[in-house]
């Protein structure tokens, strides 16, 4: 059994590296068309591309990718790739340069959702912010628990504990989990949203 695993092992390796020709990320093996013979190449370094294969006589050509194209791994491919552009509502984190492909993020108050940026959620009332939105994150909210309220007229409020009256203050209105209590003296009611008159 050991005899027959070495025949297929010394088998593999023969094959897999071109009888005698080793490859490594940096080469790949091609027929040469002419003589039929088995070729090691240099693959193209990242930012190029191949322009000739290789021959008997000459090694790989390659040449540098042009504006707007890159290429990130070596490679033996014909033709660069074209830079992404950022879509609507992101940004540019890193230009493209050739080696590295554009990197785009949404802009602030957005989130990537599969295949574009969608704007934040705002969270309904009676819930507040437990985790703010983020370029890869939509905002998580939460139900706001007894005695804690978020403020609906901020976009992004959490929860917070209901204030407690002052000693000269009675209670007019409770509060609840989309507004805070309201207090108020005898000789000065308060309203919200409106001046206090004597």
């Amino acid at each position: 059994m050991s005899c027959v695993y070495f025949v297929l092992t010394a088998l593999v390796l023969l094959v897999l590296c071109g009888a005698g020709l080793a490859m490594d990320a940096h080469s790949y093996r091609r027929t040469d068309p002419v003589t039929g013979q088995q070729l090691l190449c240099d693959k193209c370094p990242p930012g190029t591309r191949m322009r000739a294969h290789c021959t008997i006589s000459r090694q790989t050509e390659c040449a540098p990718c042009g504006a707007g194209l890159y290429t990130e791994f070596w490679n033996y491919i014909a033709y660069c790739l074209r830079c992404d552009a950022c879509s609507d509502h992101q940004r540019v984190v890193q230009p493209c340069n050739g080696t590295v492909n554009t990197v785009c993020e949404c802009e602030a108050g957005f989130f990537w959702d599969q295949h574009f940026c969608r704007r934040h959620s705002a969270c309904k009332p009676g819930h507040g912010v437990k985790a703010p939105g983020t370029p890869h994150r939509d905002t998580v909210c939460e139900l706001c628990a007894d005695g804690h309220y978020a403020n609906i007229m901020q976009t992004h409020a959490a929860c917070v504990t209901h204030s407690a009256c002052k000693a000269d203050e009675q209670l007019v209105l409770p509060g609840s989990r989309w507004h805070d209590n309201v207090c108020a003296t005898c000789d000065h009611p308060i309203q919200k949203g409106t001046s206090s008159k004597k």
